[in-house]
């Protein structure tokens, strides 16, 4: 089989070289591309039924659709170079001609084979730039809306960096985002609300699955849990989590990217270890209540700014290994008073450990200091 673009290689380099050009030049030249379009059209309708083979017309087909796609993108290059220079406005008007004609004959590969055209390749310059600019147009429209019906900030810097089409290089990808973002537009236009979670069950049921929304994922799953003040809470809380996302319409089968993971089996599989985790609190918590050891209390001299200094040195020097700061305020709370207070919150254990005036780390220094001089004396 031959190769077929010839004559709009030819056309370019014609374009290219010729310092003159007869009066009827741009009549005819477009005449002979309109012929040329059509005998292509018939070209590849007559090869799909001669090769009667699945594979070697798709071969054939992706051959010529890789080198549409370099020839487009050499006449949008020499497009660029061509429009700063006022005496060759006339071949930059027959340039984009030249590039109309390509660009329509590989629309028509699209809509006649498309289950045979390579949307894994690269997509067009020109393309590119076009479907960027209209899928940033439905972006700021989202943000609009975002910002109107709720007081996230980040769930707008989320979108923003999750969805920025400047990721975009191939046909697949350009369906994907016009896709993705319509749903998420028409979804959120729809409701009166807009919440974390409805956003991020969203982004799960379209196949999101950038980096940034993964860690976004976490960090929500993980203050939803911690704005829970007993285990019990925050079980039934993951619980509710993890039934949702079970229940979760998945919109497409198709991931934003190929080649990175599936967040939702991601975002499962990290709620399932949250869930184990806290499950596993909640049996030591019932075992050693059961043994009398959580009833223990501890009275201290220090202030609870003073303690929760202390605890904190203690996590930080790796005495104390803990995965979360919230189980040192836990700890505090169930196991300490001081001599102003017989009982301490959770709330302010948590505000005292992120407080540190320089009066309390003097005293808890000093008391450091005076077990450190009683170890040497001593032992």
């Amino acid at each position: 089989m031959n190769y077929q673009f010839i004559v709009f290689e030819e056309h370019l380099q014609s374009l290219r070289v010729k310092k003159s050009f007869a009066k009827n030049y741009t009549s005819e030249s477009r005449k002979n591309l309109d012929r040329e379009f059509l005998r292509l059209i018939r070209v590849f309708k007559d090869i799909s039924i001669q090769l009667n083979n699945k594979r070697k017309i798709k071969e054939y087909f992706s051959f010529h659709q890789r080198n549409l796609v370099i020839l487009m993108d050499e006449v949008s290059i020499e497009i660029l170079k061509e429009r700063d220079l006022k005496e060759k406005k006339f071949i930059d008007s027959e340039l984009n001609f030249l590039l109309e004609k390509i660009g329509d004959f590989l629309d028509w590969m699209n809509q006649m084979y498309p289950e045979i055209f390579d949307y894994k390749s690269q997509a067009p310059i020109r393309m590119l730039q076009s479907e960027k600019l209209k899928i940033r147009e439905v972006l700021d429209l989202i943000k609009t809306e975002l910002e109107a019906k709720c007081t996230h900030d980040k769930l707008s810097e989320l979108i923003t960096s999750v969805l920025d089409p400047e990721q975009i290089s191939t046909f697949r990808d350009i369906r994907y985002w016009q896709t993705t973002a319509m749903n998420l537009h028409s979804k959120i236009i729809s409701n009166t609300e807009i919440d974390k979670f409805g956003i991020v069950k969203l982004l799960l049921g379209n196949g999101v699955n950038h980096r940034d929304f993964f860690s976004y994922t976490k960090a929500f799953i993980l203050k939803e849990i911690e704005k829970k003040t007993t285990l019990s809470d925050q079980i039934s809380a993951i619980c509710t989590l993890r039934k949702e996302i079970r229940m979760l319409l998945i919109e497409t089968k198709s991931r934003q990217f190929q080649g990175y993971p599936d967040i939702n089996k991601l975002v499962r599989k990290f709620i399932r270890e949250e869930l184990l985790l806290l499950r596993a609190m909640e049996f030591v918590n019932h075992e050693t209540a059961e043994a009398g050891i959580m009833n223990a209390n501890y009275k201290v001299s220090f202030s609870v700014k003073q303690l929760a200094f202390f605890v904190h040195l203690q996590m930080e020097t790796g005495i104390i290994i803990w995965q979360r700061a919230k189980f040192a305020h836990q700890y505090i709370a169930r196991h300490f008073s001081t001599l102003e207070r017989e009982s301490i919150s959770e709330k302010s254990a948590r505000n005292a450990h992120y407080s540190h005036a320089s009066e309390d780390i003097k005293k808890v220094i000093t008391k450091l200091s005076e077990m450190l001089a009683l170890a040497q004396e001593r032992y």
